[in-house]
């Protein structure tokens, strides 16, 4: 009987949200422009962290190459 219930009520808030939704369609695209920026603006950052940590550890990866030979030569004298 529960599970009933809370489809009725599933069906009832889905209902009132697409009235909703229509009666205050101007706002939802205001709202939603005023939130594309932010976004926007935090999906860059990340992506410029990300893509600056790995030229990061790329550079870090390339020096111990370079500095491995040499202290196996420091180690065979």
């Amino acid at each position: 009987m529960s599970n009933v219930i809370g489809i009725i009520i599933g069906v009832l808030l889905m209902i009132l949200g697409l009235i909703l939704l229509v009666i205050w369609w101007p706002l939802f695209i205001r709202a939603l422009m005023a939130t594309v920026p932010i976004l926007l603006i935090l999906i860059g950052a990340g992506a410029l962290a990300y893509f600056i940590s790995e030229i990061k550890s790329k550079l870090e990866v390339s020096q111990e190459k370079t500095s491995a030979p040499e202290e196996k030569k420091s180690e065979q004298k």
